[in-house]
């Protein structure tokens, strides 16, 4: 299941009322457990809705499932855009992304939660919601700033580690110990995309304290 920008779907009245409370009902007990577990009986009796209702929206549970989780990609990828606001370096700007998964794990781990368990666009590095990597790790090998063969290597390494460090971060009851992996992680990936340590090692810092810091201090 490849999580993707949501369609527009042009609704008004009680049709979008509809499509929300679905929406919203999915939302929650994906919080709870994860897709597999959770029938559209469950969905509809949430949403308190007649199940032929469902069907007027959704061709199935995954169709439902890929719509929350473009959301909330759609949500995460702004948030990336707002952080990486002025940033030409591609360095700073994929480990400035990777702390913006981290910050959403502390700032709202509820929706980090539903993430962890529909997440899957990583596996396609040409999926629309991963255009903005793709384009920074371009721009790196073109700048000669990474040594990765290939740029398709380069995002799936990125999403890999994003991925990791959203799950690792959530739940985790100390900022500080999130904060100082988010870093170490940051540092390796630079690492492993070419850049010297010691240069890896202070972009990284830079990006936490930017980035993740703010939002554990709150």
């Amino acid at each position: 299941m490849t999580a993707s920008p949501p369609t527009p779907v042009d609704l008004s009245g009680r049709r979008a009322k509809t499509r929300q409370a679905l929406v919203d009902a999915g939302f929650r007990l994906l919080a709870t457990r994860p897709i597999d577990a959770i029938a559209i009986d469950d969905i509809v009796r949430e949403a308190g809705v007649a199940k032929g209702s469902f069907y007027n929206h959704f061709d199935d549970k995954d169709a439902l499932a890929r719509t929350i989780a473009g959301h909330i990609r759609v949500d995460l990828e702004a948030a990336v855009d707002a952080a990486n606001a002025g940033v030409e370096d591609p360095a700073r700007r994929v480990v400035r992304a990777v702390s913006v998964y981290i910050r959403h794990a502390i700032s709202d781990p509820q929706r980090a939660g539903v993430l962890l368990r529909l997440y899957a666009g990583a596996a396609n590095a040409a999926a629309p919601l991963n255009q903005g990597i793709l384009a920074d790790i371009s721009d790196g090998l073109l700048k000669g700033r990474f040594t990765i063969p290939t740029v398709e290597t380069g995002v799936l390494f990125i999403m890999g580690v994003a991925q990791s460090a959203l799950a690792r971060a959530h739940g985790e009851p100390n900022p500080a110990v999130t904060i100082m992996l988010g870093q170490q992680l940051c540092s390796l990936l630079l690492r492993g995309l070419g850049l010297p340590a010691a240069e890896a090692d202070i972009i990284a810092a830079q990006a936490a304290h930017d980035v993740i810091q703010p939002s554990a201090m709150r």
